[in-house]
């Protein structure tokens, strides 16, 4: 109000000039209730995924695998996953199928513990980093309602 009546008699005018109301009577919303577009809470489980999959391309000689089966398996389907869940970052949320395969591929990982897997250190390993993918594709393609914050 006080900005009204400065505007009044320095300019000699009865009304406040332009659309927008005064400086000092506007209401300005906090930043952290603007909307900035959805969240993709598959972005950081994607992320872990890429983690998830370099560690299975190189846990077989970390670990020390004696058969080929038991090598190759982690190494192959390790690249695959890390490719796809980079894809994922990539597309963002539009990718969603995406984590879909990744988490078939957390199925196969665990399945193939028990059979592929050449000794109890091979199988523990890729079995609990199948259930790892699984539930990080399960994350990455669960749909979010939430919008993010600034």
């Amino acid at each position: 109000m006080a900005t009204r009546e400065r505007l009044r008699t320095r300019r000699g005018l009865d009304t406040y000039e332009g659309t927008r109301p005064a400086p000092d009577e506007a209401y300005l919303e906090p930043e952290a209730r603007i909307a900035r577009g959805p969240v993709d809470d598959g972005a950081a489980a994607a992320a872990l995924n890429v983690l998830a999959g370099i560690w299975l391309i190189i846990s077989p000689f970390v670990l020390g695998y004696t058969g080929a089966d038991a090598t190759w398996n982690p190494i192959v389907f390790g690249a695959i996953i890390a490719v796809l869940a980079l894809g994922r970052l990539a597309g963002g949320v539009r990718a969603a199928g995406v984590s879909w395969i990744n988490m078939a591929i957390g199925v196969w990982l665990f399945i193939s513990a028990f059979w592929l897997a050449s000794s109890s250190q091979a199988s523990w390993n890729v079995g609990i980093l199948g259930v790892i993918v699984f539930v990080l594709g399960a994350w990455a393609s669960a749909p979010t309602g939430r919008v993010r914050a600034a």
